[in-house]
C-alpha cells in the first residue's frame, strides 16, 4: 500500500488512537479482574502502536509473527528500541495467544501485573519515535 504523506500521517494517528483506546480498555477490564481480557487489550494496544510505527516508517506486516520479525529487524537489532521491549512484545504475543485460544490456560493477576508497566512503556516509546 502506497500512502502519500498526509495519508500516512492520518493512518499513524488512527493506529495510535486505537492503541490508546485499547490501553484504556485494558485498565478498565483489569479493574474488573478479567485477566485474560486485560492481557488481550494490553497486547493489542502494543500491536497497534507498532503498526503506527511501521506505517510511519513505510513498513508493513500481514501477520503477528511477521510484525514481531519486522519489529526485531528494524527497531530492536538497530538499537532504536531497547532489546528488553522487543522480548516483552514477543512474550506478550505468546501470552495473548495462550489466553485467547488455550482453554486450559488462564492468565492470573500476578502474571498480568508483569506486563502492565512494559506495555505502557512500549506505547510511550513508540509515540515518542513517531513525534520525532
Amino acid at each position: 500500500m502506497s500512502l502519500n504523506d498526509e495519508e500516512r500521517k492520518t493512518m499513524v494517528g488512527l493506529q495510535m488512537e486505537k492503541a490508546n483506546r485499547f490501553m484504556e480498555q485494558a485498565e478498565m477490564v483489569r479493574g474488573l479482574q478479567q485477566w485474560d481480557l486485560a492481557a488481550n487489550r494490553y497486547y493489542y494496544a502494543c500491536f497497534h502502536a507498532v503498526q503506527a510505527l511501521f506505517i510511519h516508517n513505510g513498513l508493513a506486516s500481514k501477520t503477528h509473527t511477521g510484525m514481531l520479525r519486522q519489529f526485531g529487524l528494524h527497531f530492536i537489532k538497530t538499537g532504536i528500541i531497547e532489546d528488553r521491549l522487543g522480548g516483552f512484545l514477543t512474550r506478550m504475543e505468546q501470552l495473548r495467544e495462550k489466553g485467547d485460544y488455550n482453554c486450559i490456560f488462564s492468565i492470573n493477576e500476578e502474571e498480568l501485573c508483569t506486563i502492565v508497566e512494559p506495555a505502557h512503556e512500549l506505547v510511550k516509546v513508540i509515540a515518542g519515535l513517531i513525534q520525532e
